[in-house]
């Protein structure tokens, strides 16, 4: 017998059109279970869809913000372990120099020269640090270390000494190969930037400069009170013990002076993170006004995605019925 089925085109139209409708709501569902948004955002905000991707863009601009910020604090801290890590050596030594100097005392006087002359190969390797491939001591130009071989600068200073007439002559010379820009050490010592890096933007338009050079003043100081002290057998002057208490004195004023460059440093350290707890708070705000527009409760999609599956399978399940009716099956 030819079976003829009993569902006609339009009850197979009908369910067709239901199940479409929950595959598209599963689908929905699903993305929303997932992501946590709604995805018919129009919808959502009753078609003020600027508004909710006005929020967006506040919310990813106080998270840019932060992780900005973060890597600045980094480095802030990092330059700042550095510098005081060179607190003490110049102290100790120059203090030490003066009384031994005072007392004649050319045994004290030797070790000392050994003592500074470590500790400007330690300055060059503290100064030489790097953070995120990033020199932090270069300025402008953190792609390239400050310094190259302290032993450079230890020869450079040893013959400007032993050149010179007297320790007024010594110290002229010396002013120039540090501080002027066509000296020995802008030219052959330093080897970084000539400006700093760009000041960190602590919010729109405010900027702050957390950072330092091995070209600052107070470095430069630091380096040559030491070189000085270290290269002390190289005067044969008269007054070289007036040469050598003048560089004891200079290690010792510019351990000050960076002392005075990290306080600076943590100002700017304390104002990023003040900053960053601003825009933290700022991103908490924002993604809560951002999630109550476009939000959706993940557990509640993933319950509506659970039953429509299930509405999903019983809606599979009787088109397989329907299709398998004939009409000795439909009389039974």
């Amino acid at each position: 017998m030819t079976n003829i089925n009993a569902p006609d085109l339009v009850s197979f139209a009908r369910l067709s059109r239901a199940i479409a409708d929950i595959k598209s709501r599963a689908d929905v569902a699903r993305s929303e279970s997932v992501t946590g948004r709604i995805q018919d955002v129009t919808a959502a905000t009753n078609g003020d869809v600027g508004s909710a991707h006005l929020l967006k863009k506040a919310v990813d601009d106080a998270q840019k913000f932060q992780e900005l910020l973060v890597v600045s604090q980094i480095r802030a801290q990092r330059t700042q372990t550095s510098l005081e890590s060179l607190g003490g050596d110049a102290v100790r030594i120059g203090t030490e120099v003066l009384a031994a100097s005072g007392r004649d005392d050319s045994y004290a006087l030797s070790t000392l020269a050994a003592d500074a002359r470590a500790a400007v190969f330690n300055t060059f390797s503290v100064l030489n640090v790097t953070e995120g491939g990033r020199a932090l001591f270069s300025g402008d130009a953190s792609d390239r270390l400050p310094f190259g071989d302290p032993a450079q600068l230890l020869a450079d200073v040893e013959a400007i000494v032993a050149g010179a007439t007297d320790a007024a002559d010594a110290q002229a010379q010396l002013d120039t190969y540090f501080n002027d820009p066509a000296g020995g050490f802008a030219t052959n010592i330093y080897q970084g930037g000539v400006n700093k890096v760009a000041p960190v933007e602590i919010s729109p338009g405010v900027r702050i400069d957390v950072s330092a050079t091995a070209a600052d003043q107070p470095i430069k100081d630091f380096l040559r009170g030491l070189v000085g002290i270290a290269v002390q057998g190289a005067a044969s002057f008269g007054d070289a013990d007036a040469f050598l208490q003048n560089n004891a004195a200079t290690a010792i004023a510019a351990d000050g002076d960076i002392t005075e460059l990290r306080g600076v440093i943590g100002v700017g350290e304390a104002q990023i993170a003040s900053a960053i707890s601003r825009y933290e708070t700022e991103e908490t705000i924002l993604t809560s006004l951002f999630n109550d527009r476009t939000g959706r409760d993940q557990f509640e999609a993933a319950s509506e995605l659970q039953l429509l599956e299930t509405q999903l399978e019983a809606s599979y399940l009787l088109t397989a019925r329907l299709a398998r009716l004939s009409i000795t099956n439909f009389i039974r």
